[in-house]
This record gives structure tokens, sequence and C-alpha cells, in this order.
């Protein structure tokens, strides 16, 4: 067991050449990026902001009217930052790209009252240091304009999508059909390695609501490799400069952090190698660590829908992974939402019944009955595929559900 802090903890690179037949059980890799990582900013602001557009259309005609969120991008502002002492002197940039419907039977929709109050409202509970007036700049980009498939002599929902009509002609209420050829895969259960990882990130910023550390930033970015029986995780962890006043204290800190860290590895792995590295970008002879003044990783950084954790909280090279953004996507038809969510439950009922180890594939057809999906496939060891026919076939069934679970808040995308 060994914890490395700083440059010094980098290491040689590794060539290593493995037999294909034992590649699944000898070796993973597993990123988790947490909460305060630009690209998690970004997936979290879209997302709410389509669960509380999609609340309010539900609850003034309700319908969830269209729209989507997953084009969001922060681009981060610029700082002055030392020992003790922080400030934004640009501001952090938030264009919320894509399209939204903002008027309804000739009624508007304050859709800029929902966009600013979504991000308000994060950034003060999550980064309290950041002035919601002076350091932050909403653009919004949202158009309302026809996409390809619509031409001047088109009827029905699609020809007024971002203002029907009239009640019977909105879009994905006319029909509920899928709006794109699209996949989404899923597997389950998790290795202890990925659970770990997600129970470190988790309870790394806990801390940050009981105050524990209060220089602990949210910006955390864990990657875990496992081969065979030795397992090396390299953690980025930031700083807030406001509470910490020397480079001292600053290593002080990752030390106390770090012994955390390794404690929680240990309990999972007991009989395991572990190497853990932490902030092996930081160079002490020219006062290059990771000092932050909110926390993230918001001076300069850019953070986009879709390039973080997937929709079940990690990015994994070995497991199967579908490239699809499903935050900020229509919870009403848009299957690369609709089936990121689906093929979770689904991996997770199917081993919850058999007990065996699977992942399950949804394809997607443009235009195709969003309740019978073009192409499911199942990849498990067990025979009676009946049982497992039954399990998709009743699940398929509950899709409106997954809908109503999002508005509610109990989906997370991220």
């Amino acid at each position: 067991m060994e914890i490395k802090i700083g440059p010094k903890g980098t290491v040689k690179g590794k060539i290593r050449i493995i037999n294909r037949s034992k590649f699944n059980q000898e070796y993973e890799t597993i990123e988790r990026k947490g909460i305060g990582h630009p690209d998690t900013i970004a997936d979290i602001l879209a997302s709410k902001i389509s669960q509380k557009y999609s609340r309010y259309t539900l609850n003034k005609f309700n319908k969830i009217l269209h729209h989507q969120i997953d084009k969001l991008m922060i681009i981060g502002g610029k700082t002055k930052c030392s020992w003790g002492e922080g400030k934004f002197v640009e501001p952090i940039n938030i264009i919320v790209a894509g399209r939204i419907t903002n008027k309804y039977l000739d009624e508007d929709i304050p859709v800029d009252k929902i966009i600013y109050g979504i991000i308000k409202d994060h950034f003060n509970k999550y980064f309290p240091l950041i002035s919601i007036n002076k350091d932050l700049k909403v653009i919004n980009k949202l158009t309302q304009f026809a996409g390809p498939g619509t031409i001047k002599e088109s009827k029905g929902a699609i020809a007024n999508m971002f203002s029907p009509k009239e009640q019977k002609s909105v879009r994905g209420y006319e029909k509920l059909v899928a709006n794109d050829t699209s996949y989404c895969i899923s597997y389950y259960p998790f290795s202890k390695l990925e659970e770990s990882v997600i129970t470190i990130e988790r309870y790394l910023n806990a801390n940050l609501r009981d105050k524990k550390y209060k220089w602990l930033g949210s910006d955390i970015k864990i990657m875990a490799n496992r081969y065979k029986n030795t397992i090396q995780m390299t953690i980025c962890i930031p700083q807030i400069a406001k509470y910490v006043f020397s480079l001292k204290e600053y290593k002080y800190n990752l030390k106390i952090i770090g012994k955390e860290i390794l404690n929680i590895i240990k309990e999972d792995f007991p009989k395991h190698k572990i190497k853990l590295f932490i902030n092996t970008k930081d160079d002490y002879e020219k006062m290059n660590v990771y000092l932050t003044v909110s926390g993230a990783s918001l001076s300069g950084d850019i953070g986009v829908v879709g390039r973080g954790n997937r929709v079940n909280g990690l990015i994994t090279s070995q497991r199967p992974m579908s490239l699809e953004g499903a935050s900020g996507k229509n919870p009403r038809y848009y299957s690369g939402f609709i089936y990121s969510e689906l093929t979770k439950r689904l991996s997770q009922k199917i081993y919850n019944k058999t007990k065996k180890p699977c992942q399950v594939e949804i394809i997607s057809q443009n235009g195709g009955n969003l309740l019978t999906p073009w192409i499911t496939t199942v990849l498990i060891d067990y025979q009676d595929k009946d049982q497992i026919k039954k399990i998709i076939t009743d699940e398929f069934k509950r899709i409106p559900k997954i809908t109503s679970d999002f508005v509610k808040g109990k989906i997370v995308t991220y």
C-alpha cells in the first residue's frame, strides 16, 4: 500500500501485452468525473433545465412541450489565485444551446426565468464563492428553427413543433415515436472497482455538504486501473485558495485526504497491491498547484454536455458504452434519453432475476414506435430466454414511467 503525492508520484510508462482470453478477468480501467468537473456541471445544468421546463409545461398545459438542452457549454472565466485569496476577473460563460418551445397556444413560456433560476440555484448551492451577478454570464442560444424533414407543405405536430396551434398537434402526443436512430447500452452488475470509484468520489464530495474540509473542491477526477491483483489510482483533487495559506498546508491537506482514500480502497481490496497517486501534475518548484477560486476547474477550462460520465456514472474502457449525451434531451420521446435509462433498468432487473451478469443494447429507428424499440439485444449466459423476454416486454410497457420519474427528479444522467 502506498500513496504518492505531487510530481514525485509520477512513474515511468509501462507497456503490457495481455492474453486476449484473460483480458476481461485480469484488466479494467475506470474513470469518473466529479460533480464539480465542467463536463459534469454541463450535464447537471442541462438535465435540471429540461426537468424544470418539463414540470412547468406539464403543470401549465398538461404536456411536455418540445425542447432539447443537450448542447449546453461552459467556458471557464479568468481568475487571479494565490495562497489565501482568489477571485474571478473575467466571468464564466454558460452557453445554453439547443431548441425549445417558447409559446403554446399563443401563451408565452418563461424560458429565460427557468434557465436563470436553475443556474443560479445550482451555483449558489455548490459554488458559494462565485458571485452570480459578477462572475457568471448566461447566454441563451436556444432556437425555434424547424429541423430537416419539415417542408412548406408539412402538416401536424412537426410543422408547428415550437409553436403548436392546437392541443392535438403537439410533438410526442400526436403519436409517440422515437425521434432518432441511435443505440444505447448498459450492463450490470458493476465490478468491485467500479463501485469503489463511485464511492470515493461521492465520499469526497459529501464533505462539501458537512464542511469537514473547507478547502476541498468538487472537481475531483478519478482514474483507476486494475491488472490482476494490483490496483493503481490517480486522483486530481482541487483545493480552494481562500482556505489554503501556504504550500506546506496544501501538501498536508493532500496527505490527510490521501490516507482517507487509501482506507476506502483497502477496505474493498484487502488482499490487493494498491498504489495511489494524487495531483501528479503539481510542480512545487514552479508553484504550479491545483489551487482554485471556486473548487472547480472553471478558470479557462471548458465543459460540454455528453463528454462526462455515462448514465451509470462511469467512463469505462473494457465495458460497453454509448456516446449518447443523455442530459438535456426531451424526456417524452428522445430515444437517446429514454433508452439510456431503459437499458440501465433492464440490465439491473435481468441480473436481479437471473443472478447472471448481462448487457443490454437497444437500437431505435427514427419514427419507430417508442414503446416497441427496433432491436433489443441481451448478452447473457442463461438458458431461459422466455423469462428474459418477459422481463423486457413488461419493462417496455413502463417506458412512459421513465418520463414521469425524470420530471419528479428520480433519474440522474451523470
